[in-house]
């Protein structure tokens, strides 16, 4: 197609292969055009380059002309071979072919030396033997030579080194007997063959007695009121370390400890922990770090303040007050301290028994008010309720009644009827009469035969209404007993609700007795 719409990738140049004066780096370079940018790629044989720290690519151009590197860094052998660059944009591709052949000197066999196990300093025999050693790689066996701050060592009855064949690899090992101060210095192994060379360098630092780096210090630590004294020392071998206080040593036990922690080659942490420090602990402290050598003594540090977090008990300001209850009914206990103290526990129990939290059973502290709440209660929920404040200085505690009764919506309802039901028995009687009543006064000619009946009529109404009343009375005694049986309340409101049951009763009877006598007069009339 025309420049206007685009067209595929093309190469304008034979590609070439361009190395440096000192052979560190070899350029492969093509030359195409293409509209729009193509996409690159590399190969090698079949197989893709890809970007490494050795092997780098760049692709610049304008104007539809791009020059494409592939750039090898300190090329070897191995780099060689064919090499394709492949170019392509959504019109089409094209593939440009470079042969490489690097010419070097034929490689030796084996392979150079290499750590398995890197360079150490080991202490033996209580510091008596220092021994320097590591285990290599190598082919052929390595030649060893040993070096003391760049002088090369001469083996003697004080410093010998051998090597060890194991497999195919070896072990270099210098042992150096009664180190001193003189020994000390930087140690360098050199480890080659015709293949390679590779070097270990160790430090060794003798001291004829400890040193102590720094002044004691001391760290505390206020939430667990532990006191800690730390001091660094240096020293090839770990030391004796004793802690004084005001010239007495100090002896570990469960509240005071001596540990000892290793930072570095040649360095130790010493501290003395002191767990629930008291103003006993205050006062002046020394280290003695000490070896075969002879022993130092550190500067003295004061100890001239101790936390000591005041813990008092806890004291109720609000006690729990007794409860009286319906069953079904929710309550809810309170209790309150005279000032918050998150560090405190509540305990709630009944009856001595402890209580847990049920989804009935709801328990709130937030470090003063403490609070028991049952959403529905039961009888077997009434008892004495005990709540305890506790901390390490002690405890306070409160008690109190839960009495929990049984509905009584039931026999109220049973006497409202009983009421209702006696006055419409009531009334219907009284209506029954006034009419018979008014009947005989109509008929004043009436036969001694309708006098009769009526004679009846009132004796058999007496007899309702006497054999009604007995009844309802019955009925309430009944009522008023299995109420009692019942209630668990106290004797007062027992007496209170007697004696307004007996008043219901009077009254009923009173309105029977009144309406008899009316209907008596009536009949007369």
């Amino acid at each position: 197609g025309d420049s206007s719409s685009g067209f595929a990738p093309s190469f304008i140049e034979k590609p070439r292969i361009i190395p440096n004066e000192s052979g560190t780096l070899i350029t492969l370079r093509c030359n195409c055009t293409a509209n729009p940018k193509p996409e690159v790629e590399w190969y090698k044989g079949t197989k893709l380059v890809t970007e490494t720290s050795k092997i780098s690519m760049k692709v610049t151009g304008k104007e539809n002309i791009y020059e494409i590197l592939l750039l090898i860094q300190d090329p070897i052998g191995p780099d060689s071979g064919t090499y394709r660059c492949h170019v392509k944009n959504e019109h089409g591709e094209s593939n440009a072919n470079l042969n490489l052949n690097i010419e070097t000197d034929p490689e030796p066999e084996g392979e150079p030396p290499t750590f398995l196990i890197k360079p150490r300093i080991q202490s033996k025999n209580n510091g008596k033997l220092v021994v320097m050693d590591c285990t290599v790689k190598a082919s052929p066996k390595p030649e060893v030579v040993w070096y003391l701050d760049g002088k090369i060592l001469n083996q003697s009855s004080k410093l010998s080194w051998r090597v060890e064949e194991k497999g195919d690899s070896y072990y270099i090992c210098l042992e150096l007997k009664n180190p001193g101060k003189e020994d000390t210095g930087l140690y360098k192994c050199s480890i080659k063959n015709g293949n390679g060379e590779l070097n270990a360098n160790l430090t060794l630092n003798i001291e004829i007695i400890p040193v102590i780096k720094e002044v004691p210090r001391v760290v505390t630590i206020s939430k667990t009121k532990n006191v800690v004294i730390e001091c660094r020392i240096q020293s090839i071998f770990e030391p004796q370390c004793t802690w004084k206080k005001d010239n007495t040593v100090i002896k570990d036990n469960v509240t005071r400890q001596t540990k000892i922690e290793r930072v570095n080659d040649g360095e130790y942490l010493v501290k003395l922990e002191v767990k629930n420090a008291t103003s006993s602990d205050k006062g002046i402290y020394n280290l003695i770090a000490k070896n075969e050598k002879g022993e130092v003594v550190s500067s003295p540090i004061e100890v001239k303040e101790v936390v000591e977090e005041k813990v008092e008990k806890p004291s109720i300001d609000e006690k729990l007050k007794s409860i009286r209850a319906n069953e079904g009914e929710r309550i809810e206990f309170v209790s309150s301290l005279s000032k918050i103290d998150k560090q405190v526990t509540v305990i709630w129990y009944r009856n001595s028994t402890k209580i847990t939290e049920t989804s009935e059973t709801i328990i709130n502290f937030d470090g003063k008010r403490a609070s028991l709440i049952i959403t529905k209660t039961k009888i077997e929920h009434s008892g004495t309720y005990k709540i305890v404040f506790k901390n390490s200085a002690g405890s306070d505690e409160s008690s109190a009644e839960l009495n929990i009764f049984e509905k009584m919506e039931v026999d109220e309802k049973q006497e409202e009827e009983v009421k209702e039901t006696k006055e419409k028995t009531v009334k219907r009687k009284s209506s029954i009469t006034t009419k018979k009543t008014e009947e005989s006064e109509t008929k004043e000619s009436a036969s001694p035969e309708v006098k009769r009946k009526s004679s009846i009529l009132k004796t058999t109404d007496e007899t309702e209404i006497k054999e009604d009343g007995q009844q309802e009375v019955k009925r309430r005694s009944s009522i008023l007993k299995k109420s009692t049986e019942k209630t668990t309340t106290t004797e007062e409101e027992q007496k209170d609700k007697e004696k307004r049951r007996s008043s219901i009763l009077k009254k009923s009877t009173e309105k029977t007795t009144t309406t008899e006598e009316e209907q008596k007069d009536k009949e007369k009339r």
